[in-house]
């Protein structure tokens, strides 16, 4: 996808149109302009890692701080993908769209209601900005720590949202 690859700001209707090789017309007649094209993707990107994150909650046996350790590990483990470098993009152009923060706060929200004591703490804010950093900054910055120590701070971040 064009956000992925070469930013927000080459994402036209006439490059999305032109990529995906459908008529402009075609495509206004779904997305009538760049804001919604955005917000279609980051929905769809969105459902992506909630699919995700719920699967680990799922699979999680320990219920004190599910979430928190589910989104942890979720981008613990996202690697560099297509998709990963789309989610990047729309992230860092949050403060310049009022749609995605909104999006992307009402979710958050949505799961803290759903969270238990460790989630709505310090310590589980903590743990899932921290997650944020680390996944941030290494699809801006590029690899900044040894893998072993990524792996020992991932292990520190979990053992965190674990009950004592």
């Amino acid at each position: 996808m064009i956000a992925g690859r070469d930013g927000i700001a080459a994402l036209s209707l006439n490059a999305v149109a032109r990529e995906a090789g459908v008529s402009k017309g075609g495509l206004i007649h779904h997305f009538p302009n760049k804001q919604a094209l955005i917000f279609a993707l980051f929905a769809r990107l969105l459902a992506i890692m909630e699919e995700a994150i719920t699967a680990l909650m799922r699979d999680d046996g320990v219920s004190y701080g599910r979430f928190t350790r589910a989104y942890l590990n979720y981008l613990a483990d996202l690697t560099d993908t297509h998709e990963s470098r789309q989610l990047m993009v729309l992230s860092l152009a949050m403060p310049d769209e009022p749609v995605l923060r909104q999006c992307w706060r009402d979710w958050m929200l949505d799961h803290l209601a759903r969270g238990d004591a460790l989630d709505n703490s310090p310590t589980g804010t903590l743990v899932r900005y921290t997650a944020d950093g680390i996944w941030l900054s290494e699809l801006t910055e590029g690899i900044t720590m040894s893998a072993e120590h990524r792996q020992a701070l991932v292990v520190s971040l979990n053992k965190m949202t674990l009950p004592a």
